[in-house]
């Protein structure tokens, strides 16, 4: 986490004001502040807990009497208390998965006590669009029905070498349903036809192969 996270985030404390956080907030073109107090984290405040906060539009309240509620309002009485928090160590696979088992979008980072960072959901997945190279101009390459068998993975990766083809990256995905593996690759290469003539040649079942252009998103694939 700590390659993706943003560091020494703003934050405010739990005196603040709900009005001075919303300000905070589009100033800085943010969503989310860090409740920290004397240095250590009560909280985490969001714009849609802001949005919340605003009493309905079916109440009897007047004008004057609503935004003098507001006017007063603190961070304190709207922040989630004690939230999911990361370490700079954490693994930004396990981050997500937490992400979506709990449906939250964004976690403190603390190291030792003290508030560090701060990682987002749409952090984790631009460092997994850089780690699966799709940013690159390259080639996608799917092969289904494998044994999950280490000789299968020797022989893709050998077929590879023989092309010197860069691997920008390599994904299995088991298949329960069927009992097997798919792996879909991403290669620096502008020509996968060569390569994927070799692998159904070594009996590989190829259902899938591209060239994709990052600039332009032109695509072009064959079965």
């Amino acid at each position: 986490i700590r390659d993706m996270m943003t560091k020494n985030p703003i934050t405010v404390d739990s005196e603040t004001l709900v009005l001075d956080a919303q300000r905070i907030m589009k100033e800085n073109n943010i969503r989310r502040l860090p409740v920290v107090d004397k240095g250590k984290l009560k909280g985490i405040i969001t714009k849609h807990d802001l949005l919340e906060a605003a009493p309905s539009p079916a109440t009897s309240l007047s004008v004057h009497e609503l935004n003098y509620l507001l006017s007063k309002m603190k961070v304190k009485e709207i922040m989630k208390k004690d939230p999911v928090t990361l370490t700079p160590d954490t693994p930004f696979e396990e981050a997500l998965r937490i992400g979506q088992d709990k449906k939250i979008g964004s976690f403190p980072v603390v190291e030792n006590g003290k508030l560090v960072g701060i990682a987002t959901e749409s952090d984790i997945v631009r460092f997994l669009t850089r780690a699966l190279g799709i940013r690159e101009e390259g080639s996608r390459i799917t092969i289904e029905g494998l044994g999950g068998k280490l000789g299968d993975l020797e022989k893709i990766i050998q077929i590879l070498n023989q092309h010197q083809t860069i691997i920008l990256s390599m994904i299995s995905l088991p298949r329960p349903e069927k009992k097997d593996w798919m792996i879909v690759l991403r290669l620096k290469t502008g020509s996968p036809d060569p390569i994927v003539k070799d692998f159904k040649k070594a009996g590989f079942n190829v259902t899938y192969a591209s060239w994709f252009r990052c600039e332009t998103g032109q695509t072009t694939a064959q079965a």
